[in-house]
């Protein structure tokens, strides 16, 4: 065998045991989460790849207001309206200043499937 080509798939397979996030891609966000429980108003769709494709960092929410398990966004039912309009869970980035405020746009969450 050629020793460049020996010496090439080395170096390939320690790159990609040493960093795997190379060989995969980059991190995968988490998909599409819905918010199903808003009463009379169409459910919310988050979008981790709208989010991430913002140039938004996993830890800009996690685990500071989210923690990055599956079913914890639902915050034990405590992510309201209100809790968002005070700045808390999502409201804390959408204030009207660093992303559209949960003040308006409702629509922009709100999305009728």
């Amino acid at each position: 065998m050629d020793k460049t080509y020996l010496t090439t798939k080395t170096l390939m397979l320690v790159v990609a045991l040493t960093f795997p996030t190379l060989a995969t891609g980059a991190e995968k966000h988490g998909g599409d989460i819905w918010f199903k429980d808003t009463k009379n108003f169409a459910p919310v769709i988050f979008s981790h790849d709208k989010h991430g494709g913002a140039g938004n960092p996993c830890t800009d929410c996690h685990d500071t207001i989210f923690k990055k398990e599956k079913g914890s966004a639902d915050a034990g039912n405590a992510m309201t309206m209100k809790t968002l309009k005070q700045g808390e869970y999502c409201g804390t980035c959408h204030d009207g200043q660093k992303a559209f405020s949960v003040k308006s746009s409702c629509k922009k969450c709100h999305i009728k499937p």
